[in-house]
């Protein structure tokens, strides 16, 4: 027997009514991000899409307007003429429910949706022989779209985009070139990336050794300090605990070697304290497992987005990560898993900070600062990646440098912006690294 599926004309036709007899309403209703999909009735379709046409030209909503749209794409006659819309109108009194009908409609349409993809996991899943994680991945991505309320994968008209660019162009509460995206919490490197955007795959590499692990975890903190949103770190190398110690000594201020020897000053137990209860409100996440692949790190970063809202993910660090097909060459396997991350960037809405090796290379030449072609397994990577960020700390190299205690970022590749060295001050005795002083910067000079 078919069931009729879930749907309230009475909601749809009262919704309609509204946006007819006051065209502000549109905008009052503009965050349920309705399309006329969403309408269960075909005729309503036709309405709606019309009036959403109307307000995307910023023409004057009302009965003549749509009666001339609807006339223009063929409808008017086919869903009952003008009358069909002048009972639009004189059905409904007030517009003062109009957010709940917006909610009712979507709401349903919802449902629909989700009766839908049930089918066709059900459908899918009685004829499926291949792998069960990617039957499981897709399953997740499919009900995950669903919960978070959004048609990112539908096909929109350029004027949908527009109107938001026009938007975030006119808005002037933001001073020239302060950052608009994710805040690293260094003034060097935000200003030239203007912090991370969602969905960026944000690659950052070095040699063993030189501290990109220290500046992910201090990018990580200062990001969900200064958001409020949860951060997820994936660590396939060190252990949470080691992870967790790193963080004590680096936020307290406290010398990682005292730390391992428990030799501590009397202000160490007090700032290590403070900074205990200050770490512990934060919302960040570990996983130390070091068999974890794509398709965990999807799963569990979902389930944040849902629950929490999520800010930034780490990976630490790409090369160590499996990917889903054993028998393919390494490099299949860092194509899928850069290509990966970059879909999860995408589809949750946060970058990715992914952190990799460099290969040898860079130490056999007179100027030890890595290139991009350095990275490890590096066309994928390079290709997948928004931003590519090297770290590459003189001193290391040269023991009598003038740079010591100084590290630079160099990125290599931005997508968004402009490329550069963006110097940071490193505290090797705290695994941490800070924002140099303002003259240093202007003058490049030694701090």
């Amino acid at each position: 027997m078919i069931r009729e599926m879930p749907h309230d004309l009475l909601a749809e036709k009262s919704l309609l009514g509204c946006l007819l007899i006051d065209s502000h309403c549109f905008d009052l209703i503009s965050e349920s991000n309705l399309d006329e999909n969403d309408f269960y009735d075909p005729k309503y379709q036709h309405v709606f899409k019309s009036i959403q046409e109307l307000h995307a030209s910023s023409t004057a909503i009302d009965y003549v307007s749509v009666c001339s749209k609807l006339s223009d794409f063929g409808k008017l006659e086919s869903i009952g003429g003008q009358s069909f819309i002048l009972d639009l109108i004189e059905d409904q009194a007030s517009t003062v429910h109009v957010d709940h009908y917006a909610k009712i409609v979507k709401d349903k349409a919802v449902t629909r949706e989700i009766i839908r993809t049930a089918s066709r996991v059900i459908e899918t899943g009685t004829k499926f022989n291949g792998n069960v994680e990617d039957f499981i991945s897709e399953v997740e991505t499919n009900f995950f779209k669903l919960t978070s309320e959004t048609r990112t994968g539908s096909l929109r008209h350029i004027k949908t985009y527009l109107k938001q660019s026009l938007k975030n162009l006119e808005d002037v509460s933001r001073k020239k070139g302060e950052i608009s995206g994710l805040p690293t919490g260094y003034v060097a490197l935000d200003k030239k990336l203007l912090g991370l955007q969602p969905g960026q795959l944000v690659v950052m590499a070095a040699r063993p050794g030189v501290g990109k692990t220290s500046l992910a975890l201090n990018i990580l903190v200062n990001s969900v300090k200064h958001t409020g949103l949860p951060g997820v770190i994936f660590s396939l190398e060190m252990l949470g605990d080691e992870l967790t110690n790193r963080l004590i000594s680096s936020e307290a201020s406290v010398d990682s070697e005292r730390m391992r020897t428990k030799n501590f000053l009397d202000s160490d137990l007090r700032n290590i304290g403070s900074t205990v209860q200050t770490l512990s409100q934060l919302p960040i996440h570990i996983n130390d497992n070091a068999a974890v692949n794509i398709f965990d790190i999807k799963s569990q970063c979902r389930k944040v987005k849902m629950e929490e809202g999520l800010g930034i993910v780490v990976i630490d660090y790409l090369q160590l990560m499996q990917g889903s097909n054993k028998s393919a060459s390494r490099e299949q396997q860092i194509s899928e898993i850069s290509r990966g991350l970059k879909n999860l960037a995408k589809e949750l809405g946060c970058p990715v900070l992914a952190l990799s090796q460099l290969n040898r290379a860079v130490e056999s030449r007179p100027d030890k600062r890595p290139l991009i072609s350095d990275l490890r397994e590096s066309g994928s990577i390079e290709q997948d990646a928004d931003i590519v960020m090297m770290i590459y700390r003189d001193e290391m190299y040269n023991p009598e440098s003038k740079d010591k205690g100084i590290a630079e970022v160099i990125i290599a590749k931005n997508r968004a912006g402009e490329r550069g060295t963006a110097k940071l001050a490193w505290i090797g005795s705290q695994t941490k690294f800070a924002s140099l002083s303002t003259n240093y910067q202007d003058n490049e000079v030694s701090h």
